[in-house]
């Protein structure tokens, strides 16, 4: 046995001694039944790929108007439709006009609409109408659940049932409780037997008692009496627009692009400019990535004007994007009852969004568990209660300069590594004092308060063990008080924050070494050189590092002296 051999068996073993190390000490201070596997399991499975024959392009070969003076939506739709798989039609430098939606039927998987890059190729609606829209969603939406009689537990990819006529390979199945637990709760009308909380995944296989699926289950619903919801319709696969504007500045449109039923489908280096109301729509969608975009310069503000929505949706990656004005939210998982569990967002640059709002929410519905937001400069993070309970979702190492706000049913959160708020804050966790908040007073962490937009309450609730809503109302009236079940059950560990001016460490939890990251192993490949890994760390000087997309902003808005409208970005690393 050569010693070269012996040295090279010796630092793998080291290697993988520390990656389990490191694991280790992600699940000591963090509870296993708190987390999802989201390592290997989110976005585009085997990262984005890089297709490079062109099928068509749609000037030189097919004839269409890079002036934007005649329309290019018929041109565009044929090509897309007889792309063959794995091959892209190809839309060059020039201006676009579409007045007629570009669809894709669920059936018609693995090809690429892909632009000359960000500000060279502008695609833009002409008649206020919605650009793209892919793949196509069961209608309504199926109610199907049937009971599970095992399998339904952490790290399980197959369940049995009685009967599995009804499941589809290829289609998206969910996994729920039959009814919720205590320590989750419906508003909006909504009773709580309505299955609010579940994890979407797409079946692989089936007999005729057993499905098999992916990603595996994140969580034990054993206990819970769980049920599988099945899906009649197969889904989009490996569809992805690409490098590319879309300017929705002169339109009314409800959308730039919208995904239904997709697994393993992305929007890469694409930017969006002016639109109406909201940017982007992931619905059903499991696997997808949005990775490298920029939304910025809304149209107006308020509800109905968010940045990029998952729901329902599972196993998302949300990562190394800009929002300047992007959505208000930028970027938020549910809207109404429209689950979103187990996803990423992960090292965006969220800046200027509307006074009033926030950046990232895991909640504006009813039953979202277990998502990640890992390595994102924001000012404000907030779960908004407002249809609903979410749970057991983490906040690691993130640069929040504002407020973490979690209302009412914001239970079982995470909230590791983070540099919180700014000079000059009030208080660590705002007062049961109604109306705190008014004439400016500030808080690092406003935990249970009931209303959206305010810190008014009427009463207190809780805490219990576990917490028990059960005798709460459904509708919002009613619903009013102060949720003391949100402190009792957050899990705050390594944080520094402004108003203490220090690093706070939950006493019982002895491990004061943060991993690197809760969804890579290491330094992942699309991480620039030069660019500190992990950018974001309240036991280093200085705390917090630029992450690359904060970077390529800065880079635009210097270059013209404001960063908008459709400029176009450097390029960014792929996955």
């Amino acid at each position: 046995m050569s010693s070269a051999w012996k040295v090279s068996s010796l630092l793998a073993a080291l290697l993988f001694l520390l990656v389990c190390a490191a694991d280790l000490a992600a699940a000591r201070i963090i509870a296993d039944d708190r987390t999802a596997p989201w390592e290997g399991n989110v976005g585009v499975p085997g990262g984005i790929p890089n297709p490079t024959t062109i099928y068509k392009n749609i000037v030189t070969d097919l004839g269409a108007d890079p002036t934007g003076v005649r329309d290019c939506s018929a041109i565009i739709q044929r090509a897309f439709n007889k792309c063959p798989k794995g091959q892209v039609v190809y839309i060059p430098e020039g201006r676009f006009r579409v007045g007629t939606q570009i669809t894709l039927s669920n059936s018609r998987s693995n090809r690429t609409i892909r632009g000359a890059g960000t500000g060279l190729t502008t695609v833009f609606s002409a008649n206020s109408n919605n650009v793209f829209t892919f793949g196509n969603a069961t209608w309504p939406p199926p109610n199907n659940w049937i009971s599970i009689t095992s399998g339904a537990t952490k790290g399980s990819n197959t369940i049995t049932l009685a009967d599995t006529t009804t499941f589809v390979v290829g289609a998206p199945m969910a996994i729920g409780p039959d009814r919720l637990p205590t320590w989750a709760h419906n508003l909006g009308g909504h009773p709580d037997t309505f299955q609010t909380i579940r994890v979407y995944f797409k079946i692989r296989s089936k007999t005729s008692t057993t499905v098999t699926f992916d990603p595996p289950c994140p969580f034990d619903f054993s206990r819970m009496n769980p049920a599988a919801l099945a899906d009649s319709a197969t889904m989009l696969k490996g569809v992805g627009i690409e490098s590319l504007t879309l300017d929705m500045s002169k339109s009314t449109g409800s959308y730039p692009i919208w995904f239904q039923q997709a697994w393993g489908c992305w929007v890469k280096d694409v930017e969006i400019t002016g639109a109406y109301s909201r940017q982007m729509l992931w619905t059903v969608a499991v696997r997808c990535e949005v990775r490298g975009c920029y939304t910025h310069d809304v149209q107006g503000t308020g509800p109905n004007h968010e940045g990029v929505i998952v729901g329902p949706g599972s196993w998302n990656l949300i990562e190394d994007n800009i929002c300047n004005n992007g959505g208000q939210p930028s970027i938020i998982l549910e809207d109404a009852i429209n689950p979103a569990s187990c996803n990423v967002i992960g090292y965006n640059y969220v800046i200027n969004t509307a006074p009033g709002f926030w950046d990232i929410s895991f909640n504006h519905g009813s039953g979202s568990i277990l998502n990640l937001a890992e390595g994102n400069a924001i000012r404000e993070f907030k779960d908004d209660g407002y249809f609903g309970s979410s749970s057991y979702n983490t906040l690691f190492r993130n640069r929040i300069a504002g407020v973490v706000n979690l209302k009412h049913f914001s239970n079982y959160y995470n909230v590791l590594g983070n540099v919180l708020s700014t000079t000059g804050v009030n208080y660590y966790d705002a007062p049961e004092t109604n109306g705190y908040c008014a004439n400016g007073v500030r808080a690092v962490y406003e935990l249970g308060f009931p209303n959206i937009g305010n810190c008014s309450y009427s009463g207190t609730f809780g805490p219990t063990t576990p917490p028990d809503y059960s005798g709460l109302p459904n509708t919002r009236d009613g619903c009013e008080q102060i949720d003391r079940n949100v402190k009792a059950t957050i899990l705050r560990h390594g944080n520094f924050d402004y108003a203490s001016n220090s690093t706070i460490w939950d006493p019982s939890i002895p491990d004061h070494t943060i991993p690197d990251s809760l969804y890579y192993s290491s330094r992942p490949g699309w991480w620039p050189d030069g660019f500190l890994w992990p950018p974001i760390d309240p036991t280093r000087d200085p705390m917090v590092s630029p992450i690359p997309a904060e970077i390529r902003y800065k880079a635009l808005k210097t270059a013209n002296g404001s960063a908008s409208p459709a400029l176009g970005l450097p390029k960014t690393s792929s996955r």
